[in-house]
């Protein structure tokens, strides 16, 4: 199959994927999704960017900045202006939000600003790499990009705007029409800030940059030009929303231990720690290197071999200082999720700085993309926002969930809910493995073969469950899959009375949680609980104070 074909099908199986699941749970109150759909929904249908109105469908918001008496998203304003449209289009069909219908419009919001981004990222990176498939491949089945091109966060639309932004202003021949590409870089970087605030990193060394190419000072004024919408445009969101031109959204956090973070280094950057850069590259909690193998082909490659090779100067010194700077963030591990979702900005970077070393599908690089492959797709098929405590989210969460049924729902679900509907995502993902593998059919299997194994050995391996661990896991399955008292059976079966009181605590939460949010499709529910009043309890968390009978 020629190389052309070969990433076609491969853009069109992940396409496939990130169509396909609709990881949007029953009661999941997905903080960094659900503020931005309030802030949208709010902005149509009532005029206004104050996310309070949502919390009788998605209770008490989170992730929220305060001013006066107002609460609004505390997430870069971008993805959400970008979502406007697809909303528009959405409310006709789907009518006043409720929780009935909270999904869909969050998915067609999602599918519009994220998924279709992650496409144009995988475009971009074939028409850069001359397409390369293992290029391809990598980039959107075996790093975070899987997992996050279904969610509706940031980082993934940010990484398609950085590095369009970068391809424009290095990557492009110098004629014709070098200023209008400058200018269109600016453009295209001052959006990626705006919509994830990280990205400013890549803005100004890509500036940097531009003044070692030839015409260096037009270069610079039209790419500066080009920005400065953006720039303008955030200077106002933030003089009409917290009451300076310089007063962004996180600045303003509502929650206390948010707010204290401020205090932190420069914008929440501090010096990089050893904790910070082993929990983002190598834990198998969060760490990039660890969901992604494969990557280790590209950072080795980052290092420029000439010093007139601006595009691979700004690949090492962008990927370079992205890592330094969350190794210092004071929670590098970015909360719930998988792998380390701050660092998807550098992943393009890091691919292509891969295939322009010549690194092509072998035995050993085959291996390591089968590897990542299964470890960044496996989350995607259950619950994918694992708790940053969980060691080890492969075996000791993805897993467990997995041999409950716990499967992500997805448009399968409107036939089975189980499984078994999970199918066709993981037969596109060998179809692409094998494509981005491609080479001497018998070396290739058998590099898969081992990559699959070694993958295997993390998910099944046997781990020691910590008590928060049971608990956690028992308290989303009764809260976002099917209410079984699994809290209560765990209560139990402890002799600790220590442990006992705080599972009893958790048990009290679950009523409470499945009155709000998203409804209970596809799953259903065993038991429907009785709608409670929340309160505000002492520490801030709301909760159904009664308890259960």
């Amino acid at each position: 199959m020629p190389s052309s074909r070969r990433t076609r099908v491969a853009l069109l199986l992940y396409a496939f994927c990130s169509l396909y699941l609709l990881p949007v749970f029953p009661h999941f109150l997905s903080a960094n999704e659900l503020t931005r759909w309030a802030a949208v929904a709010g902005l149509v249908d009532r005029g206004s960017l104050d996310v309070a109105w949502a919390t009788p469908l998605i209770g008490p918001p989170m992730d929220v900045a305060r001013h006066g008496a107002h609460l609004y998203s505390n997430k870069a304003p971008g993805l959400t202006f970008l979502s406007v449209p697809a909303y528009l289009v959405a409310r006709p069909f789907l009518g006043p939000p409720t929780t009935g219908n909270l999904r869909w419009s969050l998915t067609v919001m999602r599918i519009a600003t994220v998924t279709l981004p992650g496409l144009l990222l995988g475009l971009l990176m074939a028409r850069s790499t001359r397409d390369d498939s293992f290029a391809v491949v990598s980039l959107l089945f075996a790093t975070p990009v899987f997992v996050f091109g279904t969610l509706y966060f940031s980082h993934v639309t940010a990484a398609a705007l950085l590095y369009g932004a970068y391809l424009l202003a290095l990557r492009a021949p110098v004629e014709p029409h070098p200023l209008g590409r400058a200018a269109l870089a600016g453009f295209l970087a001052g959006l990626a800030v705006v919509t994830e605030y990280p990205a400013a990193l890549g803005v100004v060394i890509l500036g940097a940059v531009l003044l070692f190419r030839p015409d260096r000072a037009r270069r610079l004024a039209a790419y500066v030009v080009g920005g400065v919408p953006w720039a303008v445009a955030l200077a106002l969101y933030n003089r009409a929303l917290f009451g300076s031109f310089v007063s962004i959204s996180t600045a303003n956090e509502a929650a206390a231990n948010l707010a204290a973070q401020n205090a932190h280094g420069i914008f929440r950057v501090a010096w990089p720690t050893w904790l910070g850069l082993s929990t983002i590259l190598t834990s198998p909690s969060r760490g990039l290197l660890f969901f992604s193998p494969v990557l280790v082909l590209g950072i080795v490659a980052l290092v420029p071999r000439s010093r007139r090779a601006p595009d691979a100067w700004f690949r090492f010194l962008f990927v370079l200082l992205l890592v330094v700077a969350m190794a210092g963030y004071p929670m590098p591990s970015g909360g719930w999720g998988v792998s380390a979702r701050y660092l998807i900005l550098a992943l393009p970077f890091i691919v292509e700085a891969a295939h322009d070393r010549g690194i092509v599908p072998g035995f050993l690089s085959t291996s390591l993309l089968a590897f990542s492959v299964v470890l960044c797709v496996v989350p995607a098929l259950t619950f994918p926002l694992a708790p940053d405590f969980f060691r080890f989210v492969h075996a000791g969460f993805s897993r467990p969930l997995l041999t409950a049924g716990f499967a992500t729902p997805n448009l399968g679900s409107f036939v089975t809910p189980g499984l078994v509907s999970l199918l066709p995502v993981v037969l596109a993902a060998g179809v692409a493995l094998a494509i981005g593998g491609a080479g001497s059919p018998r070396r290739t299997i058998a590099a898969a073969v081992v990559g699959v194994a070694l993958a295997a050995g993390v998910v099944f391996a046997p781990v020691q469950d910590t008590p928060m661990e049971r608990a956690t896991r028992a308290l989303f399955l009764d809260s976002y899959f099917r209410p079984e008292d699994r809290l209560g059976a765990l209560a139990r079966a402890t002799s600790d009375p220590a442990e006992r009181a705080q599972l009893e605590e958790l048990r009290t939460l679950v009523p409470a949680t499945r009155c709000v949010g998203p409804d209970d499709w596809p799953y259903g529910a065993a038991a429907m609980p009785v709608a409670r009043p929340w309160n505000d309890g002492p520490d801030g968390r709301w909760r159904d104070p009664s308890p259960l009978p």
